[in-house]
């Protein structure tokens, strides 16, 4: 039944495509330096990062009071900040439906910071179908819906220039497509401008354990 789905979302994202391309701000961004976007698509449909700013010229701001992407998401105000070491993004009233009817993931709002490498995000009333989401997840916390979706929460990563980036949602369907929700990426107070990119892994360096959701999610209206 699953598997049904997504095969109806993989046609469905590929008309999008063709019919809605959307255009977005310029995708990016310039290394060793604070950036931030509110949502970025990439897969059968791509949105580039929009709102999208970095302070490679000083602080910059960037706002949209809405935002539709036909047979994606539905997203209310949706800001980006960058400058002195600090990065801030978020998305208010957001409905982000993939095609499937219902919406999959609702929130009032997603927010992600980034001060001088410390990072955290934060939900207000979130609900992956009808299941709550913490307000506060620990890092990488990954909830995955078999054969559908998976959804990373609160993602961190450290980059190879040493910058840190943090990502409220991250969603990935059935690796056919991919949406990151509130980005913000900043330079450490003391960078020692590392050498890897590191996987996202937990502070303790313990890889998180998916939380599986009933395949039975109702995602169909």
């Amino acid at each position: 039944m699953l598997a049904g789905r997504v095969g109806v979302l993989s046609a469905v994202l590929v008309t999008g495509a063709l019919l809605a391309p959307v255009a977005g701000a310029t995708e990016g961004k310039v290394a060793g330096t604070d950036s931030a976007f509110a949502i970025s698509g990439s897969g059968l449909l791509r949105n580039d990062r929009t709102p999208s700013v970095d302070d490679s010229d000083g602080f910059a701001e960037a706002s949209l009071a809405q935002l539709k992407l036909p047979l994606l998401a539905d997203l209310g105000a949706l800001n980006a900040r960058a400058g002195a070491g600090q990065s801030r993004a978020s998305v208010a009233a957001l409905k982000v439906g993939l095609g499937l009817g219902k919406p999959v993931l609702t929130a009032s709002a997603v927010e992600a910071d980034c001060d001088r490498g410390k990072v955290s995000s934060s939900l207000a009333k979130a609900k992956l179908g009808d299941i709550p989401l913490d307000v506060q997840a620990p890092p990488n916390t990954t909830v995955k819906v078999p054969g559908l979706l998976s959804v990373t929460l609160n993602k961190q990563v450290r980059h190879h220039d040493g910058t840190v980036t943090v990502t409220a949602v991250s969603i990935n369907v059935d690796n056919l497509q991919t949406l990151d929700l509130a980005s913000a990426t900043c330079v450490p107070a003391e960078s020692d401008g590392g050498t890897t990119v590191s996987d996202p892994t937990p502070p303790n360096g313990a890889a998180p354990t998916p939380t599986p959701v009933p395949a039975h999610l109702d995602v169909t209206g």
